[in-house]
Order: structure tokens, then sequence, then C-alpha cells
């Protein structure tokens, strides 16, 4: 591998991998895709080029498509991400949870956590393990890495980084403060276990025992899917919701696409993100940035933007009672939920997509600049590696 200058970055480009399940190019689409089609965005604005690549894409979508012949878990992660470097020898290179790629070209990969995905199982390996511990490492949460350096800790701290997500303020932001239905409550995400649905339900029917007249609005989640493989739970979590809706006591709006977002936080005076696990979700962002008190689980990044009582309100995951207790009280509370509102939207200033670019920016610096003897012996140990050329 040719080393790169500083300036050949805009030469090269970032070519950016998507994860092997992902099918990329949904509209409406949400979550990683989101982040991940924004960064490409704010990075090509810059000048610098982007590419894009997926083993699946909706039509239209601009993805250049990695095939794979396997199936077996490990066998076609080198095979997708070897593919992939042969398709882009020079570039700096991004994927989203998709580790074998630190394996495989440690002196330019960075590997962008939105979930936790162990490192192949022969990354202690002879040859390997110092091959990973040059890669980089980028996540959106403080607990995402935490849960990382835990399972993999001769991954030196040096190489992993926490950088939270951006947000559009000017696109989300907060109007009709004075209009918005008082007894009205948001939630936007799949229903799948995962994010709590079956504790938001739960908590649902305790508040409409105090408040019969609360709403609670639920944007479309049975179809959002960005896997084409089954996930466990997801029918019956469907068939609840369903089924609650049918008695009266939710209502399901239509999916949004992302820039029509602001207009649902703008229409709630509550967000919920009873997540039982989450390492950052996009929705508390834009919820916050309209002015939108959220009421979300304590876990996962979510601590690192809400501050409870100032910003927000956290409750334990899982727990419908407090939940609910905690639903009853900002909806009865104009004064709590009116400093939650202004706290919420001051602490999204802090996301904004200026600071995500530069963050980004500099990190692709550092990957490029860090140690230009280790770069160069890394060259060196890729050009020669039996093990790299036998992946790829």
């Amino acid at each position: 591998m040719e080393l790169m200058k500083l300036d050949d970055i805009e030469k090269v480009g970032l070519a950016i991998l998507a994860p092997r399940g992902c099918v990329l190019g949904h509209n409406p689409c949400g979550g990683s895709e989101v982040v991940l089609w924004r960064d490409a965005n704010l990075i090509a604005e810059t000048g610098i080029p982007v590419r894009v690549y997926g083993r699946a894409a909706r039509d239209g979508a601009p993805v250049k498509r990695i095939k794979t012949r396997t199936n077996l878990p490990v066998i076609t992660s080198l095979e997708y991400c070897g593919n992939f470097l042969r398709q882009e020898p020079n570039a700096v290179v991004m994927s989203q949870n998709e580790p074998t790629l630190a394996g495989l070209a440690p002196a330019r990969a960075i590997v962008r956590y939105e979930w936790t995905t162990p490192l192949p199982r022969y990354w202690r390996l002879p040859g390997w393990l110092s091959r990973f511990q040059r890669g980089f490492y980028l996540f959106p949460s403080r607990d995402e890495q935490r849960l990382f350096h835990e399972a993999h800790p001769p991954i030196p701290t040096t190489s992993q980084f926490v950088m939270p997500y951006g947000i559009d303020l000017n696109v989300f932001q907060p109007s009709n403060q004075e209009q918005r239905p008082r007894l009205r409550v948001g939630f936007a995400g799949q229903w799948v276990p995962r994010k709590g649905i079956d504790k938001l339900l739960d908590a649902w029917a305790k508040v409409r025992e105090t408040i019969p007249n609360a709403e609670l609005h639920l944007l479309d989640g049975s179809s959002l899917w960005k896997v084409d493989f089954a996930i466990p739970g997801v029918a019956d979590a469907i068939a609840r919701v369903r089924f609650v809706e049918s008695t009266g006591a939710l209502h399901v709006q239509p999916a949004l696409e992302h820039w029509q977002m602001p207009r649902f936080w703008n229409s709630v005076s509550v967000a919920v993100v009873p997540s039982l696990y989450e390492p950052l979700a996009g929705v508390v962002l834009e919820a916050m940035a309209c002015g939108t008190p959220v009421i979300a689980s304590d876990t996962g990044g979510f601590p690192d933007m809400i501050e409870h009582g100032k910003t927000g309100l956290l409750f334990a995951p899982g727990d419908a009672d407090a939940l609910a207790g905690y639903i009853v009280r900002l909806l009865t509370d104009d004064s709590l939920r009116g400093r939650l509102a202004a706290g919420a939207r001051r602490r999204a200033e802090d996301f904004s997509l200026e600071r995500r670019r530069r963050d980004l920016l500099e990190l692709l610096q550092l990957r490029i600049e860090r140690s230009p003897k280790e770069l160069e012996r890394l060259a060196r140990l890729e050009r020669s590696s039996a093990c790299a050329g036998d992946a790829e």
C-alpha cells in the first residue's frame, strides 16, 4: 500500500462500507443509515470524494455493491471486506460494524460502531493482534467504547475514539410550543423488543388509568427494516401494537422521511425512548432539538445527551412503572415540562453538524498522519503478510 500524505485524501477519497446485513436506500430511512448518509454528505461537502459500498441496496441508491459467495460468518466477513479493499486499494476506508477491515488494512481503516460488535474470533492470533491494535475504532458513546474495551483490553485506548452523532439544528428546531397538544406523547422507532416497545405499552396502560384522555402517537415502525434477516420477537411486537391500536388506546401515524421528523416532534409535548439498550439514538437528539422533553432509558449513550432533571428524564431500562410515573409527571406539570424543553434545546446545540464535520475531518487527518514510521512498517507488513493476501 502506498503511504498517503495529508493532502492525498482529496485525491484518493474516503470509502465507506455498510454492514453486510443492511439494505441501503430505504425511504424513509432511519437509525444508522441516517448517520451513514449524513456523514458521507458532510465529508463530501468539503471536496473529499466519498464512495459508499454495501452488499444490498434498493434501486437508485448511490451504492457500489459488494458480492459475497459464502455464508459462514468469519469467511463471509473476510470475503466482504477483502472484495471492498480490492476496489479501494488507496483510500481511507471506514466501515460500519465490520471490524475485519481493521485486520486487513490497519494503516488506513476506521471501524465505526453503531452497536456492539466483537472483533473476529482470530483477532488474538499471531500476526493479527498487532494489526487489530493499529486500526482505529470509533464509537457513538462512552458506554459503547467501555464495552468494547472491556472485551478487547489489548486494543490501545489511543486507537479508540468517541464521537456522538450530530443534528441539523436548522431543520430540527422548536415551533408552535404554545399550540402543542399538552397530553400527547410521541414514540418513533422500530417495533422491535430492543426498542422497549412492550415496556412502553405496559407503561401506557398505567398512564391511561391516571389520565384517560392522554394520547400516545407512534410513527409506523413495522416496516423500517434495515436488514434482510428475521429479528426474533418482531411479529409479536407488531401484533401487540396493532391490537392496542384497535382498542383506541394509541394512534399510529404513517412513517415519515427523515427531513419531515420535526413535524412529528413538534406535534407532541413529550417524547419517549424506552430502549432496553441503545448505543446512541438519533431520535433523542431530534426531539431535544425541537424543544421536546425526552424520557429515555438510563442506558447506553443516553446519559451522554440527557442530564436527568435538566435536559430530560432517565429511568431504569425495562422499568415500566417508572416510565409511567415520569410520563404522568411531565403531562401534569407544565412548569417542569417547560424547563426541560428549554434545557433540551440548549443541550442539542452542543451536537451541531458543524461540530460533527470538524471532528470527522480531524479523525481522518489523524488516521493518515499518525506515526509515519509506524505507517511505513505497517505498509510493508500489508504487502508481505500472507494472512492478508489469503484473506483478499
